[in-house]
């Protein structure tokens, strides 16, 4: 019995302190944030005085209208593009799931056949980290990161394995 009495003494001075907290806290918060008004001693009106406060809601922006390729960033989307990576001509098909990406893309000059597999990520402001793997064989063969822009155009650099680097230039069709 003595063992349940320590507990609940245990639990009282607990919930003693918690709320002693919660009201130095709410004391500071309401000390703190006085505004110029709020200091200034405030006239009380008689008390036949009807007293009306007018509201003003602050205007609310008009919202822009998003391109259909960034409302999907971070959600579900397919991508097919076709551009250059290197100057050479490239066709790109990309699956975007929760900022996950998957795909594959091919030389034009090779065709489908010749794929090369991307794993990789988008995060919200477009930006794409991308894995290239060799589809025959699974061996990571290098590198492909930008930014996919609002209008669906995806600029930046693709880095073979040797460390090389080359301009990357896609449009989503």
């Amino acid at each position: 019995m003595k063992k349940n009495t320590l507990i609940y003494i245990l639990c009282g001075v607990v919930v003693a302190l918690l709320l002693a907290l919660v009201g130095i806290l709410a004391y500071d918060y309401g000390k703190g944030n006085k505004s110029a008004q709020e200091s200034e001693p405030i006239e009380k009106p008689a008390p036949d005085t009807v007293v009306v406060r007018e509201q003003v809601a602050a205007p609310v922006p008009e919202a822009k209208p998003e391109p259909e390729i960034m409302r999907n960033v971070l959600g579900e989307s397919d991508w097919h593009l076709v551009g250059t990576i290197a100057g050479k001509g490239v066709v790109m098909d990309l699956t975007n799931y929760n900022g996950e990406v998957h795909g594959s893309y091919y030389y034009s000059k090779f065709g489908p056949n010749g794929a090369l597999q991307l794993d990789g990520f988008i995060d919200g402001n477009g930006n794409i980290t991308l894995d290239e793997y060799n589809s025959s064989n699974g061996v990571y063969s290098g590198a492909l990161s930008g930014r996919m822009k609002p209008n669906g155009v995806f600029t930046g650099q693709f880095t073979n394995y040797n460390g090389n680097t080359y301009k990357v230039y896609l449009k989503v069709k």
